[in-house]
């Protein structure tokens, strides 16, 4: 989902060259929108236009797509992801490619390997699986050997079909859970690890882009088959509906935001929506449908107005400057007072829908002295920047960022302070409002 018009990235992307030009030496394009305190979109240019390669050559291109990875990606190795090897998996399938298209399905399958949700290789066709979690409304699990729902996302047609965590997904599309992983990641599935497995279940639920899907489920003895649409819908429906919901329930004020933490008019309208609750003990701001986008500017839009003083939010860490400079690049991020400040208590909800902007605002709110409640969140890795790749038409959204908290924590491994097994709003009632009541 773009929150930002395309101009207005391709602007801020030309400032953020120039502004590291003079650092980086790279004939490589680097852009690092984090550096101009702006968090983009994910994904933006991995799902724009291709543009047409001069002259397609495998094995120069997946030498750069590799320069890229060891010099820029912030999340390489990690806990389950052993970078090296997952290169060395597709190295001769990248090389062996017959046409630009056949590299970039093969540069489509590393990144699925990499399990990370911020790493997008495009530019996508109609058969390639959707983006998670912006289209998706499922959110899967593997529990010892069976394939389970865990959270089904508010408003999606799986919820509204009566789809519910705990049911057993017996087949995606006519394949077996773990042919479907298999299809997602180009690999045996005996090759991958849990947190491999766990990423492309997601992205196997969500579908391909623009086609509709069919989940077959076990639910204690009874096996059904939902007929679900392209989860790309939800996505448009969000992208054209409000940037914000105002609700009062007695003296607790409710502002839901829908997944605009990109678009700048949302600062404005988050102001009044705020002032038009400034009567309440209490304001919960619902991050639950963020997930994908936003920047920073709109971020301390919103956060300064629950300070009355310079705080810090969120900590950034350059991993090229340490890799290829050597001296290691951090700084923290403040965010300032702004407009009218709210004196009441203040929760800030998060889930599974809760990507890049949206994490973000849930460790910068904790850090700044509000109660976060919500479960895991989407596990965005970094901040965002769109790379080339030299000789293919290829799009690489990745992590050129690591992102923490102000105390040093990965934002990955976040927990809101008040933690719930399901965060998401159902028929039976809305868990946070059940822990903030409590």
């Amino acid at each position: 989902m773009i929150a930002v018009p395309i101009a207005q990235v391709a602007d801020l992307a030309i400032r953020a060259r120039l502004l590291n030009a003079a650092v980086m030496k790279t004939a490589r394009s680097f852009v690092c929108l984090a550096a101009l305190a702006l968090l983009s979109p994910a994904p933006v240019g991995a799902q724009d236009a291709a543009t047409p390669a001069a002259a397609f050559d495998a094995a120069k291109s997946w030498s750069s797509f590799v320069q890229l990875l060891h010099e820029n990606y912030g999340y390489f190795d990690r806990s389950g992801i052993d970078g090296n090897a997952i290169l060395a998996a597709f190295a001769d399938r990248a090389k062996a490619a017959r046409s630009d298209k056949d590299f970039i399905d093969v540069l489509q399958f590393v990144s699925h390997n990499f399990a990370d949700p911020h790493f997008v290789v495009g530019p996508l066709d109609r058969g390639d699986w959707s983006v998670i979690p912006t289209a998706s409304d499922l959110f899967g699990i593997l529990d010892g050997r069976d394939f389970l729902i865990g959270e089904v996302r508010t408003g999606g047609e799986a919820a509204l079909k009566g789809m519910r965590p705990g049911m057993t997904v017996v087949r995606i599309d006519g394949l077996s859970p773990r042919a479907a992983v298999e299809a997602v990641t180009g690999r045996p599935f005996t090759d991958l690890s849990p947190v491999q497995i766990g990423f492309a279940f997601n992205v196997a639920l969500a579908g391909h882009r623009n086609q509709g899907r069919m989940i077959e489920i076990r639910d204690g003895r009874r096996t059904r088959t939902y007929t679900l649409v392209a989860t790309n819908d939800l996505a448009r429906r969000v992208e054209d509906g409000p940037l914000l919901e105002t609700e009062r329930q007695g003296r607790l004020g409710i502002i839901r935001i829908n997944n605009s933490l990109g678009d700048h008019r949302l600062i404005d309208a988050f102001s009044k929506a705020l002032a038009s609750l400034a009567d309440t003990d209490t304001v919960l701001i619902d991050l639950r449908n963020t997930p994908s986008g936003g920047n920073t500017s709109v971020a301390r839009g919103i956060m300064g107005h629950f300070v009355d003083h310079d705080r810090p939010y969120q900590m950034h860490v350059i991993p090229y400057e340490t890799r290829v400079l050597g001296p290691t690049r951090r700084f923290v991020e403040y965010v300032a007072p702004f407009g009218t400040r709210y004196a009441g208590k203040l929760y800030v909800a998060g889930g599974r829908w809760t990507g890049s902007m949206g994490e973000g605002l849930m460790i910068g709110f904790d850090a700044i002295g509000a109660t976060t409640v919500g479960s895991d969140l989407a596990h965005l890795l970094g901040a965002l920047s769109n790379e080339t790749i030299e000789g293919s038409a290829a799009k690489v959204d990745i992590g050129t960022e690591q992102l923490f908290t102000v105390t040093g924590l990965p934002r990955e491994a976040y927990r809101p302070q008040i933690y719930l097994a399901q965060a998401e709003r159902t028929p039976e009632g809305d868990p946070v409002l059940g822990a903030i009541k409590r």
